[in-house]
């Protein structure tokens, strides 16, 4: 069976650059598959796989051994989310040009989507093999070391990523989260601060700051972040909750408190442990009020 991908992964990892020219034709093809290739293309450009892909089938009709509509094929079928039909036409034309760069990348990613990370891997650097300053396939390496587990190669390739583009916000949030995975959660920091400044930061690495900031008793930052992430994703019970405890407890904020309290369990939060050790808080403002609360919801008993 396929092995699911992390949510945080689906969807961020880099589509391949692939040019929409023809692959190195042996011959030229017929004039009439020429013409549905090319107007494949604008179908393609217009982001209409249906029409693309119908007209490259046309070409292909035509002309069977015209690896560009072939390879164009794939990519369309990919877009529109036929991952499978994509890989079948991908695998052919490698059997046919093994060494065939653009086409390694194209399986790769299809292997990614249809939930093989591995495999996607193997090609991925492969594809770094033949071409080490390749950006999409580094991306992708990083990603996908990222994804199964291999945080420290993830990390190298994220540094090296960010060396040649500082204030690329994406690299920056991976950055942060590779060094996060290994366990570096100062330097994880830095980077996620880097990705904010520039306007990057989804609720989730908020959360996470916010939980770093904890550790290290920046309370006031670690507020602020959580405060953030609930502003970014309303329903994070676990953020709305630990921005409760801190100012029910270091800011002395009760009424501030019971609202984001109240709030958590709006969203769901069920921790009975994180709810018995909120209530044993020697400094906590608004006990009795935030007690109510929680057995009202099974979460303490007196």
């Amino acid at each position: 069976m396929p092995k699911a991908l992390p949510a945080a992964v689906l969807g961020l990892l880099a589509a391949v650059s692939l040019g929409l020219a023809a692959a190195g034709c042996a011959s030229q093809p017929p004039a009439l598959a020429q013409e549905w290739y090319d107007i494949g293309n604008v179908w393609f450009d217009k982001k209409d796989w249906k029409k693309a892909a119908d007209a490259y089938s046309k070409a292909l009709g035509i002309d069977g051994d015209f690896p560009g509509a072939a390879f164009n094929l794939a990519r369309a079928l990919a877009s529109a989310g036929d991952y499978e039909g994509s890989l079948r036409r991908l695998d052919a034309l490698a059997r046919a040009d093994p060494g065939n760069v653009r086409v390694t990348s194209a399986r790769a990613y299809a292997l990614y989507k249809l939930g093989f990370p591995q495999a996607a891997l193997t090609a991925y650097r492969d594809v770094l093999a033949r071409d080490p300053y390749a950006p999409d396939a580094v991306y992708n390496v990083a990603i996908l070391e990222l994804a199964t587990g291999d945080a420290s190669a993830a990390a190298a390739h994220f540094e090296q990523l960010s060396l040649n583009a500082p204030d690329d916000k994406q690299i920056l949030l991976y950055l942060g989260k590779a060094r996060d995975a290994r366990g570096d959660e100062e330097g994880a920091l830095e980077a996620f601060e880097r990705a904010e400044v520039l306007g990057a930061s989804d609720a989730g690495t908020l959360e996470r700051m916010g939980q770093i900031y904890e550790a290290g008793r920046r309370f006031k930052n670690a507020m602020d972040s959580y405060e953030a992430a609930v502003k970014a994703e309303p329903g994070r019970a676990g953020a709305w909750f630990a921005l409760a405890r801190l100012r029910l407890s270091v800011a002395s904020d009760s009424e501030r408190g019971i609202e984001a309290l109240d709030s958590a369990l709006a969203a769901g939060f069920s921790d009975k442990k994180a709810a018995a050790e909120l209530m044993d808080e020697p400094d906590l403002v608004a006990r009795e009020k935030a007690h109510d609360l929680l057995k009202a919801k099974g979460l303490v008993v007196d």
